[in-house]
């Protein structure tokens, strides 16, 4: 079957062949263009496609020509007689309603501008616009990063992009779900921290007239409960279809909805299978509240994957029926046969990358798929040390770019360049040296000039100084010093252990709240690069190197790096899916919601790991290396699922990771005689995982090092609690049943 492109040939091959009055021609002789509009597509296909009025919802798996279905149901409401005007088309991206302008634009150039094809923002803000006129002035990205970055250098917290990006992220998320700073009641540091943030944002835009572009949803939103602007709407557009519906939000939802209400001719194309934003306020479940809202909606099934081979396709689904929320659906192929996928099981991280290396010397195009981005770190620096030719999603940033890893790394700058302003500045109070207004750096400045001398010499002759601030900066200036006769590995640990960065991280994520360990990732995952390089000044021209051809790439890659969620929508000949680690996947930091949300979170991250494998289309690798960051990991328990051989022998503590699904377990395996014997057991439901905060009766919050499973006459499970000044074993079931211990 052809999918895409041969359509639009042959309808321009059949209207110059009309126009010259040609009628041999074999499309032409066998009927109209309807026909010819249908001619190639599947039985499901055609289904859509031709649906009668009313609402529809298009399941549509990988690779099973969803976009074609799409353009396809537009050319055939024109070809019906719909006015253009009538219709109004929502992609989730600019560059797919440039891509459906463009194949409309081959067989009705003279329709395609009078209809509305654009991204929910564009349409809405069309819109707005056409409502009120003139509205505000939209801040630019560089802007909006600039504003969060300013306030967070205020409080003396990361400013890095990663920081930013997720800040803004979650501003997105509120603004989607109609949450603003004044709902939040919040009562975690990390929680209050964000709003706070969010409400100085959202002042500061109204101070200086300003929107972004989430304000434009809300605005519609909040527009559409006028009945008058609703009416007007409502009339204009008979028809509304909606790629990408799985990731729709809450008020794009109800938008949607308020605006089909009148004609009820909805048409929307997704596949609940491939929802991944949850991040971002999308849910699957709106394409099951269709039905709700209209109890004649008809759903059509696009089964056949025109993608992938058997095997790939066998094993995707194999992963996905596990999912229980979820449309059920056949999935099928078109008998291809392929290669099996293949697991690869390396020592580390660095073996990882070797052994993928070795596969890419016949120039076939591949991916390389990871659940986070700290996770590509040894694969791209494998890659430039090679000199073979790549791509990073763009977005995703370098780890080197990390503020921890820039921390780290302005130490090393200074050891070499005492007079490097930023990297002093940068360092100063990490850990603290109680340095903190700008009026040191102008005297330091000065006693540098006069005395020529470099910054870190004369750093303790600052004037005015108390005695232990002296002390501090001396032992500081002598550490860096220390630095340039070490290897780039035994510096990373000094400025780590001697220097004191690791009392820095953990104040930090105990005054901020932020999960520990995700806040030593890439400290840790920077010991590892370290090992490569002779000295610090070596591993900072490599770094240099990375940021250069990050801001730069090769023009024609063949290798191209991206997370789970950035491949989503694309296809590769060949994908390797690297660092199928527990706690990574499902990622623990995605597990960290709201008891009755966690099976939600689970089932979402299952989905991640089943659009990761739909992207290849002739060969997959799976990759899971035995031990990550120094650190013995077990497999991810999806992999289980997908057929891996499981370690049997008993998961040492550092290897543990409580999931909900083997709480659930748990839980129904004890019986009520069990329960009235040790009431302690009805807490074995309950999540604890390393990194999370407990609440100690008489000790205060402390942080969970590690957790070990116990079996015998007290079942159960151990965990180490570290205080601020002591760590405490606890069982905590037990704690929890005498009420020493309680979930923050």
């Amino acid at each position: 079957m052809i999918q895409t492109g041969s359509i639009y040939d042959n309808i321009s091959l059949f209207r110059r062949d009309l126009s010259r009055g040609r009628k041999g021609n074999s499309i032409y002789m066998f009927g109209s263009t309807i026909e010819l509009l249908l001619d190639d597509l599947n039985e499901a296909q055609r289904e859509a496609v031709t649906a009668a009025d009313g609402p529809t919802v298009v399941f549509a798996g990988p690779g099973s020509g969803k976009t074609t279905v799409l353009t396809r149901r537009v050319l055939y409401l024109l070809e019906k007689g719909t006015l253009p005007e009538q219709l109004m088309v929502v992609t989730f991206t600019r560059a797919a309603a440039k891509e459906m302008k463009e194949r409309l634009a081959q067989i009705m150039p003279d329709k395609v501008n009078k209809m509305m094809i654009g991204t929910f923002h564009s349409l809405f803000l069309l819109m707005l616009r056409e409502d009120f006129g003139r509205i505000p002035s939209f801040l630019s990205a560089v802007e909006q990063k600039e504003w969060i970055r300013e306030w967070l250098a205020g409080k003396e917290l990361p400013a890095d992009d990663e920081s930013i990006s997720t800040y803004l992220n979650q501003i997105g998320l509120c603004k989607g779900n109609l949450i603003f700073p004044q709902n939040l009641n919040v009562q975690k540091k990390s929680n209050i921290l964000f709003r706070d943030l969010y409400q100085a944002y959202e002042e500061k835009k109204k101070q200086f007239h300003y929107w972004d572009y989430d304000d434009i949803l809300v605005a519609t939103y909040r527009q559409l409960q006028n009945p008058h602007i609703l009416a007007k709407w409502q009339e204009r557009f008979k028809y509304i279809l909606v790629d990408e519906f799985q990731d729709i939000n809450r008020v794009q939802y109800d938008i949607i909805i308020q605006l089909s209400e009148k004609h009820r001719c909805l048409f929307v194309v997704g596949d609940d299978d491939q929802a991944i934003y949850g991040f971002r306020g999308s849910d699957p479940t709106y394409m099951y509240k269709l039905k709700k809202e209209f109890p004649e909606l008809k759903q059509v099934i696009l089964s056949i994957n025109y993608r992938s081979t058997d095997e790939i396709i066998h094993l995707s689904d194999q992963l996905i029926r596990k999912n229980k929320k979820r449309q059920k659906k056949l999935r099928q192929g078109l008998g291809t046969k392929g290669a099996s996928p293949e697991w690869l099981e390396p020592e580390d991280e660095e073996a990882e990358s070797n052994q993928i290396l070795s596969y890419l010397s016949d120039g076939v195009e591949t991916a390389i798929l990871y659940r986070t981005s700290t996770q590509a770190r040894s694969m791209v620096d494998a890659l430039i040390r090679k000199g073979i030719p790549f791509s990073v999603s763009s977005g995703e940033g370098s780890f080197y770019k990390r503020w921890q890893v820039q921390d780290i790394l302005a130490y090393f700058r200074l050891a070499y360049q005492p007079n490097d302003l930023d990297s002093l500045v940068r360092i100063m109070n990490k850990p603290k040296r109680y340095l903190f207004n700008e009026r040191w750096i102008d005297s330091c400045w000065d006693l540098a000039r006069r005395s020529d001398r470099t910054l870190l010499d004369v750093l303790p002759e600052i004037p005015g100084l108390e005695h232990y601030q002296i002390r501090l900066l001396k032992e500081m200036r002598k550490m860096i010093m220390r630095l340039k006769e070490m290897t780039a590995l035994e510096g990373v640990h000094l400025i780590r252990q001697e220097i004191g960065y690791d009392r820095f991280l953990e104040k930090f994520a105990e005054e901020t709240g932020n999960d520990r360990l995700l806040v030593f990732e890439p400290a840790e995952e920077l010991l590892l690069a370290a090992k490569y390089w002779t000295d610090g000044q070596a591993l900072l021209l490599h770094t240099e190197k990375v940021e250069s051809y990050m801001k730069k790439p090769h023009p024609k890659p063949q290798v191209h790096l991206m997370t789970f969620h950035k491949s989503k929508g694309l296809e590769f000949d060949r994908v390797f899916l690297i660092g199928l680690h527990a706690m990574f996947l499902p990622h623990r930091r995605s597990l960290q919601v709201p008891e009755h949300r966690k099976q939600d979170a689970w089932e979402e991250e299952r989905r991640l790991l089943y659009v990761a494998i739909t992207r290849a289309k002739s060969e997959l690798y799976l990759s899971i290396s035995k031990m990550r960051q120094g650190k013995k990991l077990s497999p991810s328990p999806f992999l289980k699922e997908l057929g891996f051989k499981m370690p049997d022998k008993n998961m040492a503590a550092d290897e543990i990771a409580v999931t909900h699904e083997r709480n659930i377990v748990t839980v129904h395996q004890i019986s009520q005689s069990q329960l009235k014997s040790q009431p302690q057991l009805r807490f074995v439901h309950e999540e604890v995982i390393p990194g999370m905060r407990l609440r100690h009766s008489k000790l205060g919050i402390g942080t969970v090092v590690k957790v070990t499973p116990l079996a015998g006459t007290v079942p159960g499970r151990k965990i180490q609690l570290r205080f601020e000044n002591e760590v405490k074993t606890l069982h905590y079931e037990l704690a929890r049943q005498l009420r020493l211990l309680f979930q923050e």
